[in-house]
C-alpha cells in the first residue's frame, strides 16, 4: 500500500489559478461551520430526548465543553501542520475526516449512543480546531496583500451567517423529520461531501517549508509563539484583542438566555433566538468593516468599535426591560463587534512571519478558545458567586470591554491617532500631501515647533506609524509620558543634540520620528558655530514639519521642509 505522504502529495486541486479561490474557501468553511452546528445542537437535541429533559442542563454543559477542548489540545498542533505542508492539501484531508465523522454519525444517532455522539462530537470539534489556522493562514496566499482585509470580512460575515443558518437548520430539520435524526445525519454528511469538493477547487499553495516537529507539551509551544509575537510589533496585542472578542462573544451567548428568562420573562428558545440578533450584527459588521479599511489595516477601528461594545452593553443592562431596545443594542453589539475583529485578525495573517504563520494563527486560537471557557466561569462568578443579576452581568462586561479598548488604544496609539485624524479632522480641515511628501519623510527626523494636539493628530494622519518624541521640560505634554506606544520621553529641549540622537535610534528601526517643541530651535539658543548647527545645515535627514493654510478653501496641507 502506498505510503500516507504519497496519498497526500497526489491530492488534486481543480482550481490551478487564483481566481475564485477566495469563493470557494468561503464556501468550504461556510458548509463546515453549518455541520458543526447542526451536528451540535441535533446532538443535544438526541440526547435529551434519549435521557430526559431533566439531563437538559448537564447535556448542554457538557456540550459545549466537548467543543472546546480540542481547540485548546489541539490548535498549536495543527498551526505546526500549517506551516510544514501545503494549507489546501490541509483543507482536503480535513474535509475526508469530517465525512468520516458524519458516516459514523448516521450509526451513532440509529442507535443512540450518548458515549458514541459525544466522542463523534469531539472529532468534530479536532477537525475544526485543526480547519482553523489552514483556513485564515491560507487567505495572504489566495489574494494580494492590500485585498486581505476585504477578504477576512467576507470570511468572517459569511462565518456568522453560517452559524445564525446551521442553528436554524438544527431545529427546521429536527421538526419537519418528526426527530429522525438519523435522517438528519445524512443530511450532515452530504452537507460535509460538498465542502470536500469545494476545498478541491481551492487553488493549490505550497508548503511553507518549515520543519518544526509537533510536541506533546503543547502548552510550551504556544508560549514560545507568543513569545515570538513580541518581536513584531503590535502583533502580540492584537492576538490577546482577538481572544478577548471571542471571551465577550461567548459570554454574550451563555448569558443571553438567562437574561431573557430574568428581564424580558420570555422562554429560554426565544432568549436563544435573540443571540441570532448578535450573530447577524457581526454578519454585517464584518462585511462593513472589510469595506471600510480597503487598503489598510485598521487596528485603530478595532479600538473604536470597543469603546461602542461597552457602550451598548450598558444601553442593555440600563433598557433591560425594553425588548425592542434589548434587540436593538444587541444587534450593534454584534456591528461592532465585526468592526473589532477584522482588523485584528487581518493583521495577524499579514505580520505573521509566512514560515510561522499556522503556528501563530493556532495560537491566537488556544488563546480564543480559552477566553470562551474564561466567560463561562465569569458567568457563574458574577450569577452565583456575586449574586449579580443577568442585566448587571452585561453592565460589568462593559466596563471591562471599556477597559480592555483603553488597552489598545494605548498599545495601538500611533494607528489609533492616525484612524481618529483620517475621520475626524481631514474632511473638516485638512488636505493631504503627495504621495512623494510622505515617501521622503520616511526616511527623515521631522521636527515639529510650536506643537500642539492639533497639529500632532493631523502629522498622525499623515504618517500612521510615527512615533513622537516629547522633551522632559514640556510642561503640557508631562502626563502622557511613558502611556502611549508612539509617545516616548527625551531630553530637555536645551540638550536639542541629544533629541536627535534619540531620534536617530528609533530611525534606525524604521520608525519616523517627530520632536515635539514647545518653542522654537532658534528660542533654544542653537548657535551658529555649534557642532550641531552645522550638522543640521548639511544634513538630508532632517526636516521641519509646517503647516499651510489654504485662503480660498480654508483647509490646512503639511510640508515637510529644510
Amino acid at each position: 500500500m502506498p505510503s500516507l505522504r504519497r496519498i497526500y502529495n497526489k491530492i488534486p486541486s481543480f482550481s490551478k489559478s487564483g481566481r475564485h479561490a477566495l469563493g470557494f474557501l468561503n464556501i468550504t468553511q461556510f458548509l463546515g461551520i453549518i455541520n458543526d452546528n447542526v451536528f451540535k445542537f441535533v446532538m443535544a437535541f438526541l440526547l435529551i430526548d434519549t435521557l430526559g429533559f431533566s439531563k437538559a442542563s448537564t447535556i448542554l454543559s457538557a456540550t459545549g465543553a466537548i467543543y472546546v477542548i480540542p481547540f485548546l489540545l489541539f490548535s498549536s498542533s495543527a498551526g505546526i501542520l500549517a506551516d510544514r505542508f501545503s494549507k489546501q492539501k490541509l483543507l482536503v484531508v480535513m474535509k475526508v475526516a469530517e465525512i468520516g465523522v458524519m458516516v459514523l454519525a448516521i450509526f451513532a444517532f440509529g442507535a443512540k449512543s450518548v458515549w458514541g455522539c459525544y466522542t463523534l462530537l469531539f472529532l468534530l470539534s479536532t477537525h475544526s480546531a485543526a480547519f482553523g489556522p489552514s483556513k485564515y493562514g491560507i487567505i495572504p496566499e489566495l489574494v494580494p496583500k492590500e485585498a486581505v482585509s476585504r477578504a477576512n470580512g467576507l470570511i468572517t460575515s459569511f462565518t456568522y451567517l453560517a452559524i445564525i443558518t446551521g442553528t436554524f437548520l438544527a431545529s427546521f430539520l429536527t421538526e419537519i423529520t418528526g426527530r429522525h435524526f438519523t435522517w438528519i445525519a445524512l443530511f450532515c454528511l452530504l452537507i460535509a461531501i460538498g465542502g470536500f469538493f469545494s476545498a478541491l477547487a481551492i487553488k493549490q499553495t505550497l508548503a511553507q517549508g518549515a520543519n518544526k516537529k509537533i510536541n506533546g507539551f503543547f502548552v510550551r509551544e504556544i508560549y514560545q509563539t507568543l513569545k515570538y509575537t513580541r518581536n513584531i510589533t503590535h502583533l502580540l496585542p492584537a492576538i490577546f484583542g482577538s481572544a478577548f472578542f471571542l471571551m465577550i462573544g461567548a459570554f454574550t451567548q451563555l448569558n443571553i438566555i438567562p437574561f431573557a428568562l430574568q428581564s424580558l420573562n420570555l422562554s429560554e428558545v426565544a432568549g436563544g433566538y435573540l443571540f441570532l440578533a448578535t450573530a447577524l450584527g457581526i454578519a454585517l459588521g464584518s462585511f462593513i468593516a472589510g469595506r471600510i479599511s480597503r487598503k489598510r489595516i485598521e487596528l485603530g477601528l478595532s479600538c473604536f468599535a470597543g469603546f461602542g461594545i461597552s457602550l451598548f452593553f450598558i444601553l442593555v443592562a440600563i433598557f433591560s426591560s425594553s425588548l425592542y431596545a434589548v434587540i436593538i443594542s444587541l444587534l450593534f453589539i454584534g456591528i461592532l463587534g465585526g468592526a473589532f475583529i477584522v482588523p485584528l485578525d487581518t493583521f495577524i495573517q499579514i505580520n505573521s512571519d509566512g514560515e510561522k504563520r499556522g503556528q501563530t494563527i493556532g495560537a491566537a486560537n488556544f488563546l480564543s478558545f480559552t477566553g470562551v471557557l474564561i466567560a463561562s466561569f465569569a458567568l457563574y462568578f458574577f450569577n452565583q458567586i456575586c449574586g449579580l443579576s443577568s442585566a448587571a452581568s452585561f453592565a460589568v462586561m462593559g466596563f471591562i470591554t471599556f477597559c480592555f479598548s483603553i488597552f489598545l488604544v494605548l498599545r495601538f496609539s500611533d494607528l489609533f491617532f492616525s484612524f481618529l485624524s483620517r475621520i475626524l479632522l481631514y474632511p473638516l480641515r485638512f488636505k493631504p500631501p503627495n504621495n512623494e511628501m510622505i515617501e521622503n519623510s520616511l526616511s527623515s527626523i521631522l521636527i515639529l515647533e510650536n506643537a500642539s494636539w492639533r497639529h500632532a493628530l493631523l502629522l498622525a494622519g499623515v504618517l500612521p506609524n510615527i512615533h513622537f518624541l516629547i522633551p522632559a521640560d514640556s510642561k503640557k505634554w508631562r502626563w502622557y509620558h511613558s502611556l502611549f506606544f508612539s509617545i516616548h520621553r527625551a531630553p530637555e529641549e536645551g540638550h536639542i543634540e541629544e533629541i536627535i540622537n534619540q531620534a536617530k535610534k528609533y530611525q534606525q528601526q524604521e520608525i519616523v520620528s517627530c520632536v515635539m517643541l514647545s518653542g522654537t530651535l532658534s528660542q533654544n539658543q542653537v548657535q551658529p558655530s555649534s557642532s550641531f548647527f552645522n550638522f543640521f545645515k548639511r544634513s538630508s535627514q532632517i526636516f521641519y514639519v509646517r503647516f499651510i493654510k489654504d485662503k480660498a478653501s480654508g483647509r490646512q496641507t503639511v510640508r515637510f521642509e529644510k
